[in-house]
This record gives C-alpha cells, sequence and structure tokens, in this order.
C-alpha cells in the first residue's frame, strides 16, 4: 500500500491545489484593489463569481490527473471527501452570511466571513496533512489558522475590514500554494 501511494504521487499531483490557491489569491487582492476604486464598493464582492469557472476548471485538472494515477487509494478518497466537504461547508457559510446580512441589513456579519473561511481551510488541510503525514500541509493549516488571529487584529488596528482580502491572498499562497509546489517537486523525485 505504501509503494502504490508513492507511486500515485506524480507529477503535478498538486496542479489543482496551486490553481486554487493562485486563482483565490489573485480574486482577493482584485476584491481588495476594487473596494478601494469603485463608487459603490459593494459591487466589488461580484468578482467572487469567478471562482465558479474556477471550480469546473479545476474539477477537470482533477478528473485528468484522477485518469492518470495508477491507483486510487483508500487515502486519496479520504482527501478526496475531505475536500469536497470543505465545499459544501463554504458554499452554505457564503450563503448563510449574505442571508443574514441581507436580513439584517448590515454587512457587518460579512466580517466574519474571512476569518471563518481561513478556520475552514486551516481544518480541511490539517486532517488532510494527518491523512498523507506529509508536514507542509500542517505548516499550512497553522498559517490558515495564524490568518484568522491577524485578520481579527487588523480590524481593531486598521478599523478597515478591506485588509482582510490581503490577509486571504498571503494565506493562500503560503499555506496553500507552498505545500503544492512542495509536493510536485517531491513527485518529480518518486518519478
Amino acid at each position: 500500500m505504501i509503494v502504490q501511494a508513492k507511486n500515485n504521487i506524480r507529477k503535478g499531483a498538486a496542479d489543482s491545489m496551486i490553481f486554487c490557491g493562485y486563482t483565490v489569491a489573485i480574486v482577493a487582492i482584485i476584491n481588495f484593489v476594487l473596494l478601494n476604486v469603485l463608487d459603490k464598493p459593494y459591487q466589488s464582492y461580484w468578482i467572487w463569481l469567478l471562482m465558479i469557472p474556477m471550480t469546473f476548471i479545476n474539477f477537470l485538472i482533477d478528473k485528468k490527473k484522477e485518469k492518470e494515477s495508477m491507483v486510487r487509494t483508500h487515502i486519496d478518497k479520504v482527501v478526496w471527501g475531505i475536500w469536497r466537504a470543505f465545499v459544501i461547508s463554504v458554499v452554505l457559510l457564503l450563503g448563510t452570511v449574505f442571508a443574514l446580512v441581507y436580513i439584517a441589513n448590515s454587512w457587518a456579519l460579512a466580517l466574519v466571513f474571512t476569518p471563518l473561511f481561513l478556520i475552514l481551510m486551516g481544518l480541511a488541510q490539517f486532517v488532510t496533512a494527518t491523512a498523507c503525514r506529509f508536514k507542509p500541509y500542517y505548516y499550512g493549516a497553522y498559517v490558515f489558522w495564524a490568518g484568522v488571529a491577524v485578520c481579527v487584529g487588523s480590524f481593531v488596528v486598521f478599523a478597515r475590514a478591506d485588509v482582510q482580502f490581503i490577509i486571504l491572498a498571503l494565506c493562500m499562497v503560503f499555506g496553500f500554494c507552498v505545500p503544492g509546489h512542495i509536493i510536485n517537486r517531491k513527485a518529480e523525485q518518486y518519478v
């Protein structure tokens, strides 16, 4: 089973992870810029609709990699389930936050979205690290959880919510993309 798992680490094993990480980081930075240049800053949140095509592209990347893999191990299935549950949780979180924003007629509730998203990212990354026994994933989880503290602290210090998007971008790069690049480099060694 260990040999199968090692053989299943292939070139580009973390391509979808890297793609998603950079996409979220770029959209977060664009959202930050739009918040500061638009006449109606609340319109900037429409940029997040780019996550819909990103999801489909990521699905295609994953399907291609799945066909190329020699063996689909139990760990692969567990990790797939973790991230599928993460996506469902984020969609429900988004729906809940924006429904409450609409009901309460206050954007103050939207302040919790980025910290809650980072908490869920940290959780999914930590469980993935435990399943895969891959230390950089643990470090990624800690980056996301540290990002939560920085988000809260930044709001206290700057009294501005837009800084959370910069923090989100940094967390995605260092907590998601960097471990992805590390696993791709390790895959080069096995191939």
